[in-house]
């Protein structure tokens, strides 16, 4: 997760966290202090190291603006209304911040125009905790809508974990998995539109990709409609603050919902994700002892594999993880509360600022 958030002390703007690969990174006052994590703590890291370089890509300038609601669904209504007047749009639901508020945006610009919506959710089996799906169907029905469920094939996944083991970066086979369930709903259930919620500032390949497809017409691109586009995370968070349709998992300290075994999650994250148990801990160990060794024996002893979760890297990029704990110092550290406390402000301190009506 490269984007930066916003983090509050006593209703007033501190400063900006963001995590990467194992890291954080803390902007305040115009300075960047870096950290590993390691175990239940942030080590103070200098940066400079070859996993370091490998993980780190530049963030995009900070954002504290907020947005109208009611003025944005007036301007889409205006842009966009005639399109969907009529129509069935399927809309991509997680229940994490961006797909609430899009959905939220959808169903307000539905009141005004004139169209159905059906708001679908892909359960991730073994990956993803099941309470991922509950929270999900309490966001939705908060917002009036019954909610699609579906899963990723249980055989399927079961395969490429026998044979793949735990999902890595640059394999990422369960996106796959994930996709060809959503293309499944999508034929049976025939919308005319695919309502999805990526935004711009999460990374700067994200900003190229969405602002090329939204050049042209604001809110629709082809068949896809997204509202949210060009809005900073704490827009996000305020808009849904205010109507209580905050994940939990935010208020818990988490930076996003995703699937608890996701190889892009730091080890920050892990560490939290602990609270919230998968279907069945005993085949993830036992898929990922039989995955150290197949692939990792020769780099890490099994004790250091499974402690740093070096499945998510290939082999030598987890070589590199092991010796970053030697590049870190043990003064001023950051305890887990405190970051905890960081990532939690956006959702539960932030002041009122002023409201913007486009960001």
């Amino acid at each position: 997760m490269m984007e930066y958030y916003p983090y509050f002390r006593e209703g007033r703007l501190a400063g900006f966290i963001r995590t990467f690969s194992d890291y954080l990174e803390i902007l305040s006052g115009g300075n960047s202090r870096y950290y590993l994590w390691e175990g239940d703590q942030g080590l103070p890291h200098g940066g400079g190291t070859p996993f370091f370089r490998a993980f780190y890509e530049p963030p995009l300038k900070p954002e504290t603006s907020l947005v109208d609601l009611e003025e944005r669904v007036s301007q889409a209504a205006a842009a966009i209304g005639g399109k969907l007047r009529g129509r069935h749009l399927l809309v991509d639901f997680s229940g994490g911040k961006d797909s609430t508020l899009n959905l939220l945006l959808v169903s307000l610009l539905s009141e005004r125009v004139g169209f159905r919506v059906t708001p679908v959710y892909v359960h991730v089996p073994y990956l993803e905790p099941p309470s991922n799906v509950d929270h999900a169907e309490r966001i939705a029905g908060k917002l009036g809508y019954d909610l699609e469920v579906v899963e990723a094939s249980r055989g399927q996944m079961l395969f490429y974990l026998g044979r793949e083991g735990l999902p890595r970066r640059g394999s990422r086979w369960c996106t796959f998995l994930k996709m060809r369930a959503l293309r499944e709903a999508w034929k049976r259930l025939s919308p005319d539109y695919e309502a999805r919620a990526e935004r711009l500032a999460e990374s700067g390949k994200r900003m190229e990709r969405l602002s090329l497809a939204f050049s042209k017409s604001a809110y629709i691109a082809g068949k896809t409609l997204n509202l949210v586009y060009d809005l900073p995370a704490l827009a996000v968070a305020r808009a849904l603050g205010e109507r209580g349709l905050i994940h939990p998992h935010y208020t818990d300290g988490l930076p996003r919902v995703s699937c608890s075994l996701c190889p892009y999650r730091s080890l920050y994250e892990l560490t939290l994700s602990r609270a919230y148990p998968l279907e069945d801990e005993g085949l993830v160990e036992h898929v990922a002892y039989a995955q150290f060794r197949r692939l990792y024996s020769a780099v890490a002893q099994w004790e250091e594999f499974w402690k740093y979760a070096l499945w998510r890297f290939p082999p030598s990029a987890a070589r590199w993880r092991l010796g970053e704990r030697e590049a870190a110092s043990t003064d001023g550290v950051l305890a887990l509360e405190e970051v905890r406390s960081m990532f939690r402000s956006m959702w539960v301190s932030a002041p009122r600022l002023e409201v913007v009506g486009h960001v």
